[in-house]
């Protein structure tokens, strides 16, 4: 009887520890994502940040006058939490922090940036070539920025 309550006991104290995924951010700051090309007319560069249930959007204009437009709304837990459950620690680690020749030939850049669990990283690459370790992030991000078309 005491082995079999010994036993119980470590499964117990076992369970909340299995269940965790390996790799998974658990105090997530902040996450920004955004692109950029250097040889256009327009609102060229696009940033995305999400920070306490708020997303703040900004486009701005190449130039010495980059007339900076700035949106924001909030975001629901659970939209936080479906794109933080896309983004991997160790994958994201292991990422350089420039993959390719972003805005070479003025192809565009993108970038993903995470600061979590006391980490901070940022992940520049080129436009619409996503590291596969981060293209269901980004694609969740881009429909995100999407979402600010009308930011005036």
């Amino acid at each position: 009887m005491k082995k079999a309550l010994i036993i119980t006991c470590l499964i117990y104290l076992t369970l909340p520890f299995s269940s965790c995924k390996k790799g998974q951010i658990k105090n997530l700051n902040s996450i920004g994502y955004g692109t950029s090309f250097g040889m256009c007319i327009g609102y060229c560069s696009n940033n995305l940040t999400i920070s306490d249930l708020k997303v703040v959007f900004s486009k701005s204009k190449n130039g010495q006058t980059p007339d900076t437009k700035t949106c924001s709304k909030s975001i629901s837990q659970d939209d936080v939490n479906a794109i933080k459950n896309l983004l991997n620690d160790a994958r994201i680690s292991a990422l350089p922090e420039v993959i390719g020749c972003p805005d070479c030939a003025d192809g565009g850049a993108e970038y993903v940036a995470v600061n979590a669990d006391g980490k901070q990283y940022k992940i520049t690459f080129e436009y619409g070539k996503a590291p596969k370790e981060l293209e269901a992030v980004v694609s969740k991000l881009k429909a995100l920025k999407d979402s600010f078309k009308d930011c005036n």
